[in-house]
């Protein structure tokens, strides 16, 4: 017996010193920059959930300041929320690469595609993907985004007082489905008889729910493990990937005249981003697969981000009156039929004049992040920071959004707190370029930026124009998880009562 405890205690010592040969130039890394010293003394830390890893950032923050190491597991990483070091990674070509443990849960169960992928396949694969948001096309989606709100509008119309505000979520999430499926595939999933959009929506919420678990689970990092998971307590998470990958590559085959007339798709709308990428497949310049593992990126993506931004944003209307009352002034003012109850035609002129609202909207995605966490890794050498510091070459470089848009030595001492304010241009224009970076920057930001812009203020424009929100809860009650996009851990009291109709 004292033979076998040897042993192991003999082996557990040979693999902490293999271990930290292999993270030597780590260890060189963390007397220059702050860190757990137990952590760089065993090269292991806290195995972080969904449930943790924002509150554990937010306390490392708090107390090793902006820019740290510490280790996940086995994992070390470079954190930073410093705006000068966010820009020198999201300027570098040397740190275009995605993480490797970060995307694995997307790499995964959706494929390589164009949130992930090597940069070098990337670059050019992005450009194939960019002619499906061209600015002029994406004004013709605006069309849509006016249209779809009435499947919002219909599932609130029936809401009042509401002890849990989880169902908001959920229809903010049906009515982004909705707009998604036309705008990226030319499909009307009201016209599907197949599926209805809202288990679609379900669908895709399990789907990112699903990439969350495998992502923040050290233990999936092991390829066997995971495939075992697959085959047992993720099979039914397996086959609605199935169904989704089958739905878009029915998308290509139908704009291919592969498959017979269906009404749900939308004949006479051409600008649906799935044409464009279908040119590409028909002209041979892009694989077909990987066009179809791209589109389902893009689709989970969109469906995530913008649901839940335009969530944060009503419960923001909700916690402040005075902000919601400034928000609804403006827009009377812009569009005063007291009447048309949100059923006015908002156009992208509308969009751009609505100035207050374009602030409010700012504050809630800088307090409530929907990305609040990316990853890059450093590929092809050491990489120098502005500020002499090198970053070892292969380490995982971890923006943290999340206390980036809450760093006290930009947004002043009450960043914690809501106040559209910040987004004045006078301030906004004295403020670092990288301290608000809601769709990332630099050479590798968001493809759909534009379009999510867009449709979140299109949403939250006619939802003022039709809704007064209130609430008992305040901004320091919530509980946050990071997974695929910022969520809560539960979701607060709402009421909702439609605006009074007609002349005063």
């Amino acid at each position: 017996m004292a033979a076998v405890l040897i042993f192991v205690v003999v082996f557990l010592i040979c693999l902490w010193a293999y271990h930290r040969w292999n993270h030597r130039r780590i260890f060189e890394f963390a007397k220059k920059v702050p860190s757990h010293k137990l952590q760089m003394i065993f090269g292991l830390g806290p195995i972080l959930t969904p449930k943790t890893i924002t509150q554990k950032l937010i306390e490392n923050c708090q107390k090793l300041g902006h820019n740290f190491i510490h280790y996940v597991g086995p994992y070390p990483q470079f954190v930073t929320g410093d705006p000068e070091t966010v820009q020198d990674i999201l300027t570098s070509r040397l740190v275009l690469n995605k993480g490797k443990v970060m995307y694995m849960g997307l790499d995964h169960g959706l494929g390589n595609g164009l949130l992930s992928m090597p940069a070098t396949q990337w670059k050019h694969h992005r450009k194939l993907m960019d002619a499906g948001f061209k600015f002029s096309k994406l004004l013709e989606f605006v069309s849509v985004f006016n249209k779809k709100i009435k499947r919002l509008f219909a599932e609130m119309d029936g809401c009042d007082i509401m002890e849990d505000s989880y169902n908001i979520l959920v229809y903010c999430r049906e009515f982004t489905l909705s707009t998604t499926a036309e705008t990226m595939l030319g499909r009307d999933l009201d016209k599907s008889a197949d599926i209805r959009s809202k288990d679609y929506a379900e669908h895709m919420a399990s789907i990112m729910e699903y990439i969350s678990d495998i992502t923040f689970n050290v233990l999936y990092q092991s390829k066997e493990i995971l495939n075992l998971a697959d085959l047992t307590i993720f099979k039914k998470e397996r086959k609605i990937l199935d169904f989704f990958r089958k739905e878009v590559d029915s998308t290509y085959r139908y704009n291919s005249n592969e498959l017979p007339h269906d009404p749900q798709y939308l004949e006479n709308f051409d600008c649906n981003v799935a044409k464009y990428v279908n040119e590409n497949i028909q002209n041979n310049v892009l694989d077909k697969d990987l066009a179809v593992t791209s589109m389902m990126h893009l689709f989970g993506a969109g469906f995530e981000t913008t649901s839940s931004t335009i969530y944060f944003i009503i419960l923001m209307l909700a916690m402040h009156p005075e902000y919601q009352a400034k928000a609804y002034a403006e827009i009377c003012d812009l569009l005063p039929d007291k009447n048309d109850d949100g059923e006015f035609e908002m156009t992208y002129e509308h969009i751009t004049q609505l100035s207050y609202l374009d602030m409010f909207v700012k504050e809630t995605m800088r307090l409530f992040p929907t990305v609040p966490l990316i990853a890059r890794t450093i590929v092809g050498g050491d990489f120098k920071l502005s500020n002499g510091v090198v970053i070892p070459d292969k380490l995982d470089v971890f923006l943290n959004i999340y206390n980036l848009h809450r760093n006290k030595d930009v947004w002043g001492p009450d960043a914690d707190k809501f106040n559209p304010d910040n987004f004045l241009p006078s301030k906004a224009e004295k403020r670092h370029p990288y301290a608000f970076i809601p769709f990332a920057k630099g050479l590798r930001f968001c493809i759909g930026m534009r379009y999510a812009e867009m449709s979140i203020r299109v949403a939250a424009a006619k939802l003022i124009k039709r809704y007064k929100f209130s609430t008992t809860a305040k901004v320091e009650d919530l509980v946050f998880e990071n997974r695929v996009s910022l969520q809560l851990a539960s979701f607060p009291p709402l009421t909702i009562e439609r605006r009074r109709q007609g002349p005063e």
